[in-house]
């Protein structure tokens, strides 16, 4: 099975587009993508992440349907654009019961270990998808299709 890995920082433009994309890399494929949160640990949007993180098992990654709660939450309740994210938080509050405390220390380093994982990889504000078994990278809005064209069979011969 092939595992890939999403970095995404919700301040990024190309953040919600590049997720909305994840189908048209599993199509036809066995294996699973998995999200890691990227951005600064002290950043605005952090709490978000956090929350997500705290319905998870400590160190598991966001799965695709939690990842999808946060940024429906950023891009709809629309922080990025300059709002704070506290209506963000209140709406993931409605659909998401976090089984451990998100401002505790644990998630909140939790985070930081995330981002600074996400930061070694060279990932910058633009979505990096990584697949760990080869190192292989691709980044930006692009990367889906890129890491797809990447996946298929050779043609030919």
């Amino acid at each position: 099975m092939k595992h890939w890995v999403l970095h995404l920082d919700l301040a990024s433009p190309e953040a919600w587009p590049c997720f909305q994309r994840l189908p048209e890399l599993l199509v036809g494929q066995h294996g699973w993508v998995e999200i890691c949160p990227a951005g600064e640990p002290d950043q605005a949007l952090a709490p978000l992440w956090r929350h997500a993180l705290a319905c998870g098992e400590p160190g598991a990654l966001p799965n695709r349907w939690l990842a999808e709660q946060v940024l429906c939450a950023v891009w709809q309740d629309a922080p990025a654009a300059g709002r704070a994210a506290l209506p963000a938080v209140e709406r993931l509050a409605q659909v998401l019961t976090p089984t451990r405390d998100p401002d505790s220390p644990a998630v909140r380093q939790e985070w930081a270990a995330l981002c600074e994982r996400s930061r070694q990889l060279g990932v910058g504000r633009a979505p990096l998808l990584h697949r760990p078994a080869d190192g292989a990278r691709w980044v930006g809005e692009a990367a889906i299709s890129q890491a797809g064209r990447a996946q298929a069979p050779a043609q030919g011969l």
